[in-house]
């Protein structure tokens, strides 16, 4: 099987891929304790979410023991969406689990740029996780260091929390945000916004000072507006470009969604090809009626040319809120069955690292795969109904494309393969 075209086969609801195994009667209670802490763990990780962790344990702060974690560091600077032509970005840690919301440019963990008399400790209580000082005699700090730095564009905004410090007050420590270098810093206010607008510096360097021996980032149970994150911090960016653009945007390009397209082979052939070019906005079918096809879904989405850089491409409608767009085909024949479907998407690179997702779905809502982001994919043993969703979780743009590009790709395409019904033993 190529790894630019991986096939998929549809289990049926009584299929299972999971094996069994015996173990002697004598460690039945150990593993089922053992697995009792992995199943809750993995649940766990569904609920808090984060993408990148800084080296814990899966049971770090669940299990009901006391228990400390040493941190590591990296000498790289944290991106804050300066990749892309993102206008807003958002990065947050979570200490309950020490996940972070993205990983590095290499998608390796992301880890602090200074530790120091520092560890991530668990009392052993769920959620009661914090960090604090090793030796409590000595002083301890932990930074971390962000690329503010970016082509085209600049941070107009800045807007940091940080949750659960309030143990720095009164001189337990001090939490700060610092531009450049460390001698530029702002006092970070406990569970409220700290807002630099125009920072004019390529670096960011957010951390705490202890001075006395406290607990920082701990878990704030009482903080209002704290829904968001409950604790660790955030960064959020809000990016201006540093050009002055020419613009046609249209939100509305796509009207009239909620349609399942009815895909069909020619009389007498068993294959058709579904296709949509996003530069010309244009499919490879109409509807019956002759009307356009239309998509059954289309979400917190604009369409943007820009006649400064010459391109074409999809974004968010509102920087900080997600959009979608999704197309439901339907492949139902008489006389005939899906053998299978081939389904290639380009365009889509800054999906990668969490900045969005692709899935395909097919027969039931559930039956979902990631599409890859270059190459094809393929499902067999008849795909009934199949729809293609494309969620944009950060400000990312797709299916950019040069507005001269005549020889523009089909940012679409799904290739069916039909056969005549099957027999019934």
């Amino acid at each position: 099987m190529s790894s630019q075209n991986p096939v998929y086969s549809p289990l049926s609801l009584g299929e299972t891929n999971i094996s069994q195994q015996k173990h002697p009667s004598k460690k039945s209670t150990a593993l089922a304790l053992v697995g009792t802490l992995v199943i809750f763990s993995t649940v766990s990780l569904a609920i808090f979410g984060g993408f990148s962790n800084d080296d814990s344990d899966d049971n770090f702060g669940i299990a009901h023991v006391p228990y400390h974690k040493t941190l590591t560091t990296q000498n790289e600077s944290i991106q804050l969406g300066n990749r892309f032509k993102n206008r807003y970005f958002e990065f947050k840690y979570e200490i309950v689990r020490g996940n972070y919301s993205h990983t590095n440019e290499d998608e390796l963990a992301v880890k602090p740029f200074i530790v120091r008399n520092i560890e991530r400790h668990s009392d052993g209580e769920p959620y009661d996780v914090y960090l604090h000082k090793i030796k409590p005699d000595e002083e301890g700090m932990i930074y971390w260091k962000f690329n503010l730095k970016a082509t085209d564009k600049v941070v107009k905004t800045l807007v940091i929390r940080m949750i659960g410090i309030n143990q720095t007050l009164n001189e337990g420590g001090k939490a700060e945000a610092c531009l450049e270098t460390f001698e530029n810093c702002l006092e970070a206010p406990a569970n409220q916004d700290l807002t630099i607008d125009m920072p004019r510096a390529d670096t960011l360097f957010l951390g705490v000072k202890l001075y006395k021996n406290i607990k920082v980032f701990r878990y704030a149970e009482e903080c209002m507006g704290c829904e968001e994150l409950e604790s660790g911090f955030s960064v959020k960016a809000y990016w201006v470009s540093t050009q002055d653009h020419l613009l046609n945007i249209s939100s509305t390009f796509h009207d009239d969604s909620g349609r399942v397209f009815a895909l069909s082979p020619k009389t007498g052939e068993n294959y058709a090809k579904f296709t949509y070019n996003f530069l010309n906005n244009s499919y490879s079918h109409n509807e019956p009626d002759g009307s356009p096809v239309r998509l059954f879904d289309f979400n917190g989405l604009e369409r943007v040319e820009d006649y400064t850089e010459n391109t074409v491409f999809l974004r968010r409608k509102n920087p900080k809120e997600k959009g979608n767009i999704r197309w439901a085909l339907n492949l139902r024949i008489d006389g005939k069955y899906v053998e299978k479907v081939v389904i290639g998407i380009i365009g889509i690179e800054e999906i990668a690292n969490r900045g969005g997702t692709a899935r395909a779905c097919w027969n039931v809502l559930y039956n979902c795969i990631d599409i890859p982001i270059d190459g094809t994919f393929t499902l067999q043993n008849n795909v009934v109904d199949l729809s293609l969703d494309i969620e944009l979780d950060e400000d990312i743009q797709i299916f950019r494309t040069k507005l001269d590009d005549e020889g523009s790709l089909e940012n679409v395409s799904v290739e069916v393969y039909w056969r005549g019904q099957r027999e019934n033993n």
